[in-house]
């Protein structure tokens, strides 16, 4: 059986907004736990680690509530870099901010990027763990606008006529992103 009530683990309000509104219907919680998490240059080997080690921290009232818990990984990789700093990238933003991670590419001819979601849902009562993924392909520039969170913006996706994420309204972000991508094959997997 597919599960119905998902737990969403994260600490970043921006991103239980996102889910909440990609994931209308399906009761989904969240919650913070302090996760430990290991360094690969693979999301999907980081994502498999998070969600095991969330079912590990589960209290046991919130493993009675849901039947699994959802992690999302991001990624941002430089393809002049060879993908780097991929699913670092929370490490290389908290060092740099945006436009000291902009400035990286900035004289570089190729500023492509892709912006890459890895959600891993693992089920409680089995500890089975599903990955989906989601990538949108796009440039990295100067910070422009105020929307969003994290290296919002300095992506530039392909698909948004030269704006960057944190220059799109939230529905406009949710139409396009790496995250929407990741969470429409979690949504044809569960079915909705």
């Amino acid at each position: 059986m597919k599960p119905r009530r998902i737990l969403l683990i994260t600490s970043n309000p921006g991103k239980a907004a996102e889910f909440s509104a990609l994931l209308p219907g399906l009761e989904l919680g969240h919650a913070a736990l302090d996760l430990i998490e290991i360094q690969s240059l693979s999301a999907r080997e980081i994502g498999r680690h998070k969600a095991l080690e969330a079912l590990g921290q589960l209290k046991p009232d919130l493993a009675r509530r849901f039947d699994a818990v959802l992690t999302d990984d991001t990624s941002l990789a430089f393809n002049t870099f060879g993908g780097f700093p991929g699913p670092l990238v929370k490490y290389c933003l908290d060092a740099l901010g945006p436009a000291g991670l902009a400035d990286l590419v900035a004289e570089r001819e190729d500023r492509s990027a892709q912006a890459l979601c890895q959600l891993s849902l693992a089920v409680i009562a089995t500890g089975e763990v599903f990955s989906f993924e989601g990538v949108v392909a796009g440039k990295i520039g100067a910070p422009q606008g105020s929307e969003g969170f994290g290296w919002d913006p300095i992506f530039f996706p392909e698909e948004a006529a030269g704006k960057s994420y944190a220059q799109l309204s939230a529905d406009e972000k949710n139409q396009i992103s790496h995250r929407r991508r990741a969470v429409e094959a979690l949504r044809e997997w569960l079915g909705r």
